[in-house]
Formats: structure tokens, sequence, C-alpha cells
């Protein structure tokens, strides 16, 4: 049984998944709310809240499997409640979501209830979780931290919002930096999923009183079955990831220019960009799409629009490497996946690489173009040398679930 299970009395929040259930393939942060709900479910929590449009709500094992099964894809959506309709949200994902849980509820409140609705659940020695960057309200926090022996466990992924305002969606640089700041004030632990991380929060919290309680964890990573029939190909390279500015695309058509100077057409090699279409990249989607090489040597996705799963670690067991020239992460899951998948990550330097991948990785130093065109070009021509993939240590949820109960 999971670690999970020596955790006393959790609530867990799953408000994340809620809003994002629907909505296409799940992000890192996704990825981890959806492994602590599959946790908590196999080892018998009772309590899971999430903070719906009109309140919160209290769900049980009953209630947690059905959002499970909705976020796996093995439930389908159902009808939005008639208020939903008449507002006109009906076809909105959420309010679908919503609807179909209150149908399981063991509790719910307004706005303003949320201590009431505690007092009525198990909240003896409570714990509640939250790893999803979402419902760090005042309200929420402080009505948790105000139960008699409580704690208040929070997981930061990145402080990116804060360090790197320029490359987030507008407005959210104040509204994360109104979160951590409650996290500080509310929190008893705080949980980093990397030392990058840990000591991002150090900067931005020195001078400041800091929770009590610091947990370096880093991230279950899952081993997932590849293709057995896939034939590397040499000449294929991807990038995995939202598409927004911070991951740094726009580097990569420059690279591509630079090596159709150099390169004849029928050796130049194949970019798979492989995401969802984020923020402040009109401009750069407008130039993929009118690049002369799109369509030919540069594809976005598939035919069908977004990879699922399946075909993305069909393209990763495929790969000569995975391109990945982010210009801040807080822990980056694409890399780790890629040399699990036997595809060599090229990463832009970071620190967070540098744990978690170690020498498993290669390293272009410089952002210009020039330096990943070169590189590249090695590993067309078989001169690059490369790392040796099979001595990569991964993280594993359980792991990851024993650091984390032990420092509770």
């Amino acid at each position: 049984m999971s670690a999970f299970a020596r955790i006393p009395c959790p609530w867990l929040d799953v408000t994340r998944l809620l809003t994002r259930v629907g909505r296409g393939t799940l992000t890192g942060i996704d990825r981890v709310e959806l492994a602590y709900l599959r946790a908590a479910i196999e080892t018998g929590c009772e309590s899971y809240l999430c903070r719906t449009t009109r309140g919160y709500l209290r769900l049980d094992r009953i209630g947690a499997g059905r959002l499970l099964e909705m976020a796996d894809g093995t439930r389908p959506l159902g009808s939005a409640d008639m208020l939903s309709k008449l507002t006109l949200r009906g076809n909105r994902p959420r309010h679908r979501v919503e609807a179909t849980l209150r149908e399981v509820a063991v509790d719910r409140c307004g706005p303003r209830g949320l201590s009431a609705l505690i007092a009525r659940g198990p909240n003896r020695d409570l714990t509640y979780i939250n790893v999803g960057h979402s419902n760090l309200s005042r309200a929420t926090l402080s009505a948790f931290g105000a139960r008699e022996g409580a704690r208040v466990m929070v997981m930061i992924h990145d402080l990116i919002p804060l360090t790197h305002p320029d490359y987030v969606a507008d407005g959210q640089p104040a509204n994360f930096a109104g979160r951590v700041e409650r996290v500080r004030r509310h929190a008893t632990h705080v949980i980093a999923n990397s030392k990058a991380t840990s000591d991002s929060l150090d900067a931005h919290w020195s001078g400041q009183e800091k929770p009590p309680h610091r947990i370096i964890a880093p991230l279950g990573v899952e081993a997932r079955p590849m293709p057995k029939d896939a034939t590397r190909d040499s000449n294929l390279f991807v990038m995995l990831g939202t598409i927004e500015a911070r991951k740094n695309h726009a580097l990569m058509l420059d690279a591509w220019d630079l090596l159709a100077k150099e390169l004849p057409a029928d050796r130049m090699p194949h970019l798979h960009i492989i995401g969802a279409i984020g923020w402040k990249v009109e401009a750069f989607v407008e130039r993929l799409k009118s690049h002369p090489l799109f369509g030919d040597r540069i594809t976005l996705n598939g035919p069908g629009g977004l990879l699922d799963d399946a075909a993305v670690r069909n393209r990763l067991a495929k790969a000569s490497a995975l391109l990945f020239p982010s210009i801040a992460e807080g822990y980056g899951y694409p890399p780790l996946e890629a040399a699990m998948a036997g595809a060599v990550p090229i990463c832009s330097n970071l620190p967070v690489f540098r744990e978690t991948l170690g020498d498993c990785a290669v390293y272009v130093d410089s952002y210009e173009a020039y330096s990943w065109a070169e590189t590249i070009k090695q590993h067309l021509c078989g001169t690059a040398v490369k790392p040796g993939l099979t001595k990569l240590k991964v993280t594993t949820w359980a792991e990851h679930f024993e650091m984390v109960a032990e420092a509770v």
C-alpha cells in the first residue's frame, strides 16, 4: 500500500482536475494531482474537496472515483444542470463535470460555508493537501488552518510567473504572487518538486517568516509501455509541451533556418512539434504556418490535431532526440520521459535539468540558434557523443509519497 496511507486524515483538494477535465491533454501539474488522486483512492481516503462555481463540494471515494474516470477518459462527461444551461454555460466542460460530481457529493456549501463543512466531516488531526496551484484562496487555507492540530500542505511547482513574468498570461504574476503569499502565511508544510524550486522559494521569501516544514520531493515518473515495433529514426526530432513563449519554440525555427542553408533538402531533419497552443504565441504560430518547411520538414501535432498519449509515446520511441530549449522550468516531465523512451534529451542548461537528468542529457549552454543547429547536425551525422540513457534514475510515485509521509 502507498505511503500516502500514513498521512493523517487527508483532505485532498481536486479543484484543478475539476477545471481541467475535458479540455485536452493534461499538463504536468494536472498529472501530479491525478497521481495524488489515484493514491488517495487506493489507500481509502474519504475526503476530497473541490471549489466549484457555486461553492464547495466534499466527495468520498465514490465521487473521487467518478472524477478519476472522467480524467482518465473512461467515463464521458455528463450533462450540465439546468442553471448552467439557463446561463448559457451548459456546454462548458467544467459545468458538466460539476453537475456529475454534485450528484454524488456527500456534502456541499456556499462560498462562505467551508468552515462548517469541514466541521461536519472527519476533521480530527486532519491534513489538507493541495498540489494543483488552484484554490489557494485565503478562505480555503485559513478555514483548514483554523482547525486545531491541522496540517496545511501545499506543493509549489515553480515560481515562473514571478521570476519570468513576461512569459505568462497577463494578470497571472499578480494573482500568483497572492497565492504564494497566502501559502507562506497559512501553510504548515510546503512541498517543492525539486531543489531548484526550493531555492527559488528561499530567494522569494528572503527576509520573511517561512512555513516551518519544507519537503523536497521529486515527482514520480511512470514507466509507460513503448511500441514494440518502433524503429529509431535518426532524422526525427521532437518538441513536446504546451506551445508558449517560455518553451522557446521560435529558437528551433531559427535553428532549422540555419540548417536549411547548409544541408540539401533530402538531408534536412524532420521537426515534429507536439503540444496545445498556449498564450502570447500568435506571432510564432503565424510564422510557423507560413514557414517554407511547414508541412514537409516541420510538423505541428498530427492530421487530426493534438496527439493522444499513445501517439506521443510512439513519437518518442522513434525520435532521435527531444529538443527542450525551455527558458525556465520547475521540473519538466518531457525530457525525463524522452530519456526513458530512448530519445536523447537535448536541453537548455537549467539547474533543474542537471538535478533531474544528471549526465543523461545533452546540454546546450547558449540560447543562440547556431549552437542548437550545430548540436542537431552532430546527431544527424552520427558524430555526437550520446549520454548513457540506461543510467537514468527516476523517482517513482511510491518513493515520492514516502518522502511526503515521512515529513508529516
